[in-house]
């Protein structure tokens, strides 16, 4: 009974920190794509300027299409030198890219045909290079424009969670995550990091004594953490133990639409309630600003079971590759020696 009655308390608090939030949390994804204030140009925080920047060292171009004097396409893109070859390739810890476009009015099959056609005009303008992969935005809904124009074209997958109350949110996890939740918030305390420089130490930390290897450019994620939070557009959450030392940390961004859980990372003997706990704080944070929580992708076969555990909805994402002999030839002799990761 006591239990019941302070998770009533902590409920009622939550509400109320809801009540007070602006904007109003949403509950239909479409309903944000047709708010005035989102350019169907710039969909996602991936597809800023500054975000590109720091996510390539300034090395990206972007391709336009234009008619009548207004640009209706836009694709960014990032070219790389490798093995003698050229690459198009996602830039770091950037997880949707693709088309931006703004169709215009008419009715669905006048939008699907001007889509069609600007996104053939813009594939048409990329660089004829050894390897072309694109993973795009959840506003790629079709990818017969790539087909067309000989890619593969793949399904990714992320999970997803609406803006919904926090207690609806909280209701919607399963017995075992809300248990794993509540022991965490006995044994830690959730704090914010403004230093990327301390989340970096700490994740390469972890990455060492784990034995990986960290495969991220150091530099590169410096530039993209800085930046988001000197935007106002990330946080850096941590969990502390009763000592205050840091057992786990991970990194949010987000844009007009959804938070992006961008980066994790935990010491060995933390226990996976950290990084359950600091999830949960993430997502009430993105429900109270009216934003979609997207886990960006699976990462791995653990992630599935972890992020289903939040009562998130599996969301397909489109990837699209193209590639000629000798660049393929590389990529299947890579996968000879190591186990290719399905869930990028």
């Amino acid at each position: 009974m006591h239990e019941i009655a302070v998770r009533s308390e902590v409920i009622q608090k939550e509400e109320a920190l809801l009540a007070a939030a602006e904007p109003r949390p949403r509950t239909q994804k479409e309903d944000y794509k047709s708010g005035a204030r989102i350019n169907p140009l710039v969909p996602t925080i991936f597809h800023e300027d500054w975000w590109l920047e720091a996510a390539t060292g300034g090395q990206f171009e972007v391709i336009e299409v234009v008619t009548g004097g207004r640009i209706v396409g836009r694709l960014p893109f990032h070219k790389t030198k490798r093995f003698g070859l050229e690459f198009i390739r996602m830039p770091e810890l950037t997880y949707f890219l693709g088309p931006a476009i703004d169709e215009g009015e008419g009715s669905s099959n006048t939008r699907f045909l001007k889509r069609l056609q600007i996104t053939r005009e813009l594939l048409e303008r990329l660089p004829r290079v050894s390897w072309q992969y694109v993973k795009c935005h959840s506003g790629v809904t079709e990818v017969i424009a790539f087909q067309s124009l000989g890619f593969r074209t793949y399904v990714q997958f992320t999970h997803e969670l609406p803006p919904h109350p926090v207690n609806v949110l909280w209701r919607e996890i399963r017995n075992k995550t809300r248990n794993v939740i509540r022991r965490a918030e006995e044994r830690f305390s959730v704090t914010e990091l403004s230093d990327p420089f301390e989340f970096l130490r700490f994740y390469e930390r972890n990455l060492k004594l784990a034995g990986q290897i960290n495969c991220l450019d150091g530099t590169l994620c410096r530039n993209i953490l800085s930046a988001s939070l000197d935007r106002r557009r990330g946080r850096i959450l941590a969990a502390r133990d009763k000592k205050n030392q840091i057992v786990a940390a991970n990194v949010c961004v987000w844009d007009e639409i959804s938070t992006f859980y961008l980066m994790s990372t935990r010491s060995l003997d933390s226990g996976n309630g950290a990084i359950s706990l600091l999830i949960w704080e993430a997502i009430k944070e993105s429900a109270l600003r009216g934003l979609i929580f997207d886990f960006a992708g699976l990462g791995n076969k653990g992630s599935i079971l972890l992020y289903s555990g939040f009562g998130a909805r599996v969301c397909g994402r489109y990837a699209a590759l193209r590639a000629r002999p000798m660049a393929r030839m590389i990529y299947e002799l890579k996968c000879l020696a190591a186990p290719e990761n399905c869930f990028y």
